[in-house]
């Protein structure tokens, strides 16, 4: 199964028709970090499932700053970042996710991509990692920057694009 993963567009929508206009199939679903929910209204036309959150330029958003998702198998936890603290570190982010049991994190925020897999046994605190997180930020769409998740046989492949 394959996954777009986007966030914060701020206003250009463009840039995500483009990346879904380019897939060979069809995603599987999207995923949307933030910052441009409105943005999404450009994709009312294809057939995709989307799930979304906000962002903190997402003012007066009625969608969660937080979810987690069941996607491939996959436990994946969505969300922004900001309420994280991202800019300054990950460590929060990633002890939540190791929290709910997730599989994998997807988030914005920093503008920046962002690939890291903790290993299981890996020690966050008080707590250690029971099976593997993988710690994914897709970058900017707005800046021509999004991911891709692939998922077969239990296996995680995440992978940045540019446009």
């Amino acid at each position: 199964m394959d996954y777009l993963i986007f966030s914060d567009s701020h206003g250009r929508r463009n840039a995500l028709l483009d990346v879904v206009q380019r897939q060979i199939q069809p995603p599987a679903a999207v995923f949307f970090a933030g910052d441009g929910l409105r943005d999404l209204e450009v994709l009312e036309g294809y057939d995709l499932t989307v799930h979304a959150v906000a962002g903190n330029c997402d003012w007066m958003a009625l969608e969660e700053q937080e979810r987690l998702i069941l996607a491939g198998g996959l436990r994946v936890l969505l969300t922004h970042g900001h309420l994280y603290s991202v800019k300054s570190g990950y460590g929060r982010l990633i002890a939540r996710g190791a929290s709910l049991g997730a599989d994998v994190i997807l988030f914005g925020h920093t503008h920046q991509p962002h690939y890291e897999r903790l290993e299981a046994g890996t020690e966050l605190g008080t707590c250690v990692l029971a099976k593997p997180l993988h710690l994914f930020n897709p970058g900017s769409v707005a800046e021509g920057s999004f991911g891709t998740l692939t998922v077969q046989n239990g296996q995680v492949l995440l992978s940045h694009g540019r446009i």
